[in-house]
């Protein structure tokens, strides 16, 4: 067994074990429930607001538990507690929720009221939320076992986000294994970290780790490090776009070599996803990036992630994984170039 790939798995263990850990932590209420929902059907509901994310806004009730209400069918909101709220266009506004004059606005009270309509914020967060209501998970498994040659398949992918005031992290994994009678077993495995401090006007700054490992491609091991300025390029509640550039040092090392090799290359990445909340409620999200190495000149490396779900009931779904890696001079001329592998899952996901 390599050791990358044993480490990988470990990575991979280590953030399934803290995500379900964190997940099943029981929140310390902040307060009693004051805040106060109003719907557009004319409905009234005293709770507690957790925060808002993907066109949903988190609500703790009482009497009917935590809800997960579409934010366009909220008429007004109001709270004595003090939040972060964004807009479409960036901005942040932070204060207590006031009472709006008319429906489909929320007033931000602070050093003067604002009055923003709903349809342009987009995110809202406590104030003084705990480590836990900052978090956002999900978890995926795909398995297939085919008497045919005794052929199994075996995947597993899941995140864990974190998103503070001024900065935001995540960590994510994807691991798949496939077996099949007198042949070995291959195996494709990647653990990423992220660190990002959030700039005004839809800027980051983004600290990157990855560690990842592919039997097809012939890699034993690849080690990349960097750092990027990453802008969103449109923010709303049915769907987000990023787009970022930077570079990265990697240290990788093939099955053919004896010794690894060192390279700096560029970065070029593009992120998409998409909700939709209407039965059947869908999620959207895909990934690329581009990776041009400026020490190998004319080399090119690529990797993609499209994953698509839908909710068969709350916070359990079925979907689609689609993950890619591309190789344009792999230091071995008789390896692949491109590896992909497409997985039917089930899921689970924990404030998303």
């Amino acid at each position: 067994m390599r050791s990358p790939a044993a480490l990988l798995r470990v990575l991979a263990t280590t953030a399934l074990a803290s995500g379900l850990a964190i997940a099943v932590r029981p929140a310390t209420a902040r307060a009693a429930k004051t805040d106060v929902l109003v719907l557009r059907n004319g409905d009234r509901i005293t709770g507690e607001i957790k925060g808002l994310a993907y066109g949903k806004l988190d609500y703790s009730t009482d009497d009917a538990g935590r809800l997960s209400v579409e934010w366009d069918k909220v008429a007004r909101l109001t709270s004595p507690h003090p939040f972060q709220l964004e807009t479409v266009d960036g901005r942040r506004y932070f204060g207590r929720l006031g009472v709006s004059g008319r429906d489909g606005y929320v007033v931000v009270i602070a050093d003067h009221l604002d009055s923003l309509s709903t349809e342009w914020v987009v995110a809202i967060s406590p104030l003084n939320a705990g480590f836990v209501e900052r978090l956002k998970a999900y978890l995926d498994v795909g398995f297939t076992l085919a008497k045919a040659h005794r052929a199994t398949t075996f995947s597993l992918s899941g995140a864990t986000d974190y998103r503070g005031e001024n900065v935001g992290s995540q960590i994510k994994f994807d691991s798949y294994a496939q077996g099949q009678e007198s042949v070995p077993t291959t195996t494709r495995n990647s653990a990423r970290g992220t660190v990002s401090w959030f700039l005004p006007h839809h800027w980051s700054a983004v600290g990157i780790g990855q560690l990842e490992q592919n039997d097809e491609l012939d890699l034993d091991h690849r080690f990349t490090g960097g750092a990027a300025m990453q802008r969103t390029l449109q923010h709303t509640n049915r769907m987000e776009m990023s787009a970022a550039a930077g570079a990265v040092v990697t240290r990788e090392q093939f099955g053919n070599e004896a010794a690894g090799s060192t390279n700096f290359e560029g970065l070029l990445a593009l992120s998409w996803s998409a909700f939709r909340f209407d039965s059947p409620k869908l999620d959207f999200a895909l990934a690329v990036g581009v990776f041009p190495s400026f020490s190998d000149w004319g080399r090119v490396r690529g990797q993609s992630d499209l994953r698509l779900k839908y909710e068969v009931f709350k916070d359990f779904n079925a979907g689609i994984l689609f993950t890619e890696t591309f190789d344009s001079r792999p230091p071995d001329p008789t390896a692949s170039k491109n590896d992909y592998v497409t997985t039917l899952t089930i899921g689970w996901s924990y404030r998303r």
